[in-house]
């Protein structure tokens, strides 16, 4: 063998060095002379054995990674159900190449579903990827099965969904040919970003505005809200907006400017309490800020959603940060 190589093969944790020629018939020679050999069905049956086992050590260390989906809720709360037609996920490099991890058929996924912190869907587990700087991530949707998309209200009342490619959301990890590697993601779906309404059309358009967090370092920041609306005004209506860095002056979501890294609705619990809950959420700081007029919010739209309570929040890795707001 010309080149010196580590190649990763199932029987081993790590990786098998072979440096040369003489390592293959070594190899081999310990095959005819070991156990191995008794399961053979014939003369030359250990070489080919050996062969076989040789060709899977050189398939190359490859990285696995482990996705997770998850989303966040629409602004309109009369929405139930948003569905589409999933087929994979394509990861960008930083050398201007991408990669992609495709289901064998599409599946049909009722991204509501996935707001809930038990509907969480997983895409792929310990899945290989080949060597690379990857830095992004973008979902992928079947081309065939656009037109089954569709968007129903509570009421009974069902639209269809335009299914437009998002941007590739950033991630970084690194997969080395000279070692294994494992990485798990949760993506999440923002549809109070994503998700927008064509007055004219009637039908809705899906943009996906997709954020990747590393699963085992995920945090959360959920609290109550006990905050006066000005006029009539309710809660009931609210969101609470997350953006990243401190200080931060809080603007809708409209293209421009400042955009929230993640969003909330307001939620009633029983007895009237209002609370919020941001999950999947990297180590950070943050402002956080409240307006009353959430469901208003358009996303092609440039609206006065009137923020207030803005307050910064440092975020740890793995941290659960409760923070009431008055």
């Amino acid at each position: 063998m010309q080149d010196q190589q580590q190649h990763c093969g199932s029987l081993h944790q790590g990786c098998l060095e072979l440096e040369d020629e003489d390592g293959v018939v070594r190899f081999m020679s310990f095959m005819r002379h070991s156990g191995w050999n008794r399961l053979t069905l014939g003369p030359g049956a250990a070489a080919r054995l050996a062969l076989l086992l040789l060709a899977g050590l050189l398939a190359g260390c490859e990285g696995e990674v482990t996705l997770d989906l998850a989303t966040d809720l629409p602004t309109d709360p009369n929405i139930t159900q948003i569905v589409v037609n999933v087929r994979g996920v394509e990861f960008s490099t930083s050398g201007g190449g991408t990669e992609t991890l495709e289901f064998r058929d599409s599946q049909p996924i009722d991204l509501i579903t996935l707001a809930d912190d038990s509907g969480v869907f997983r895409m792929f587990t310990d899945e290989e990827l080949s060597e690379g700087n990857y830095t992004g991530v973008r979902l992928l949707f079947d081309e065939d099965r656009l037109d089954d998309a569709f968007v129903s209200l509570a009421n009974g009342t069902e639209y269809p969904l335009n299914v437009t490619q998002g941007d590739h959301a950033p991630l970084r990890f690194d997969i080395d040919d000279n070692d294994n590697s494992s990485e798990s993601f949760t993506l999440v779906l923002d549809l109070r970003k994503s998700l927008s309404f064509d007055d004219d059309s009637d039908e809705y358009t899906l943009t996906p505005a997709l954020r990747a967090v590393a699963t085992e370092d995920m945090s959360r920041i959920e609290g109550t809200l006990s905050i006066n609306c000005p006029g009539s005004g309710s809660l009931g209506e609210g969101a609470v907006y997350l953006f990243e860095g401190r200080n931060v002056t809080p603007d809708d979501i409209d293209g421009a400017g400042v955009e929230p890294f993640a969003t909330s609705p307001v939620f009633t619990a029983q007895g009237g309490t209002f609370f919020y809950a941001l999950r999947y959420l990297p180590a950070g700081d943050y402002t956080l800020a409240v307006t009353c007029v959430g469901n208003d919010e358009d996303p092609l739209a440039d609206d006065d959603l009137r923020f207030r309570n803005a307050t910064n929040v440092n975020l740890d890795e793995q941290e659960i940060i409760t923070l009431d707001l008055p």
